[in-house]
């Protein structure tokens, strides 16, 4: 049992922006579209702990995409609400029973989206959900929650989030009984460390900007290979083991301010055929630095070959790694056509339900989805394709993978 000490300073209401505050009116749900760095967390918290110390709210539910971000954000983050209650409130947080309570036996119960059913027996007067698109089943999850706000003359949830392309959002935010505030990590630069704002200019006119800085809902790009239905409809936890496990690796030869990342991307396959993106380790760095961590990948997962694609500096990349472990086994690759068409027959495989991720791996995924031929080189992309392409023994000229062959 955790008790909070801290010394509260100034109140919300004082120092919060007006679209921070909680709307006015007779809504049922408050969903905060921000992009990084908004203060997203900041505002849902301050609210729910309003909510509880005043007894208006007593039975609420706290919903991240897991258990552990829920634990990690919600509530002991620096914006959580452990974090921002004052030590007079008295607020404890139990772990063991993923709950918080106030003096006022007010209380908080932690779940994860992924387990979205075990909202099906207890009920609540309000809620807050935390990063909604990133949820798997995103309408199911809004809808088992719904019917357990059985308490009180007027439930409320708090949905805060960056927002993705999702269908349920979309038709959120068409609902009447549906407050959505817009805002940019612009309009908290005074709270944003100088490091994230010389991130945000390597940014500039790219999709990942409109969706994560300005908190755009990027559409469907039709010009793009993979779409974002077979994106979100592709993750599934895979068995314990993998025997066959490669590590794909799309190297950059330099690491200055503006060099590419250095892709590298874990993909095993199971005995039935098929394949799981296992881990995303891409990294702009030194090439001793990343080939150190495509050593420890190639451990960490039991790996049976690293790819490495090898049009620049081929020969120099597979001795640096050589030099790291002599008994790695590697293989170069060499780009003879263009992404696109190396890329297409692993677009098969994800509309196939041959291709998997163990998790969301939102910066490969958001290539995946945005690519086109002008843009910038898809690094963590170039990584994931030579490596099923490796996993399903796909030769350079393939259209498709063997095994759709007849």
């Amino acid at each position: 049992m955790l008790l909070k000490n801290q010394n509260f300073i100034v109140p919300w209401e004082k120092i919060a922006r007006p679209n921070q505050i909680a709307p006015p009116g007779n809504w049922n749900v408050w969903m905060i579209l921000a992009g990084r760095g908004f203060g997203k967390t900041r505002s849902a918290a301050e609210t729910i702990r309003q909510w509880a110390v005043s007894g208006r709210y007593r039975r609420i539910a706290l919903i991240a995409n897991t258990i552990q971000e829920a634990r990690q954000v919600m509530v002991e983050g620096e914006s959580g609400l452990l974090s921002i209650s004052d030590e007079s409130e008295k607020l404890m947080f139990l772990p063991s029973r993923r709950l918080l309570q106030w003096p006022n036996d007010a209380v908080a119960t932690l779940y994860g989206a992924e387990h979205y059913e075990q909202l099906r027996g207890p009920q609540f007067d309000a809620a807050w959900i935390d990063e909604f698109a990133k949820f798997q089943h995103p309408r199911e999850t809004f809808e088992q929650l719904s019917f357990s706000l059985r308490l009180g003359k007027n439930p409320k949830i708090i949905l805060t989030t960056t927002p993705r392309p999702i269908q349920f959002i979309k038709d959120l935010i068409q609902r009447e009984d549906v407050v959505t505030v817009r805002g940019t990590s612009m309009e908290n630069v005074d709270n944003l460390s100088p490091t994230f704002l010389k991130q945000l200019e390597f940014l500039r006119g790219t999709r990942l900007e409109a969706q994560e800085i300005y908190a755009e809902i990027v559409e469907e790009n039709r010009n793009s290979l993979w779409s974002w239905k077979d994106i979100e409809n592709c993750y599934r936890t895979p068995p314990h083991f993998l025997a066959n496990v490669v590590i794909g690796v799309d190297p950059a030869l330099s690491s200055g301010e503006n060099s590419d990342e250095t892709g590298i991307i874990a993909v095993g396959m199971d005995g039935a055929g098929k394949a799981y993106v296992l881990d995303d380790l891409s990294i702009c760095a030194a090439p001793e630095v990343w080939a150190k961590r495509v050593v420890e990948a190639y451990h960490r997962y039991y790996a049976r070959l690293a790819v490495i694609e090898a049009n620049a500096g081929g020969e120099l990349l597979v001795n640096l790694l050589k030099s790291m472990d002599s008994t790695m086994k590697l293989r170069t690759v060499y780009a003879h056509t263009s992404k696109i068409s190396r890329a297409e027959p692993v677009v098969i495989l994800y509309q196939k339900k041959m291709a998997f991720h163990a998790r969301q791996f939102h910066e490969l995924e958001m290539q995946m989805a945005t690519y086109e031929p002008r843009s910038k080189s898809p690094d963590r992309l170039d990584a994931l394709v030579w490596a099923m392409r490796e996993l399903f023994q796909i030769n350079e000229h393939s259209l498709m993978p063997a095994i759709f062959v007849a």
